[in-house]
């Protein structure tokens, strides 16, 4: 994974932390109230996927080449 460019390597870093967070949140909400998280949480999560991966990715320090 060094070989990539460092956006991108920070990108790949923010979507895997994104995907975590969303699966810790819907399973604590299955286990919280016993209702599936289908409809409410997950598609919330999908919308706020793209915002949270690059909120995380864009403040990289850049290379000064």
């Amino acid at each position: 994974m060094s070989r990539l460019p460092p956006l991108l390597r920070e990108f790949v870093v923010a979507a895997i932390s994104m995907t975590l967070l969303g699966t810790v949140i819907a399973v604590c909400f299955y286990l919280f109230t016993g209702l599936s998280p289908w409809p409410f949480v997950l598609l919330a999560e999908i919308a706020g996927f793209g915002f949270g991966a690059v909120m995380l990715a864009l403040p990289i320090p850049h290379d000064s080449r």
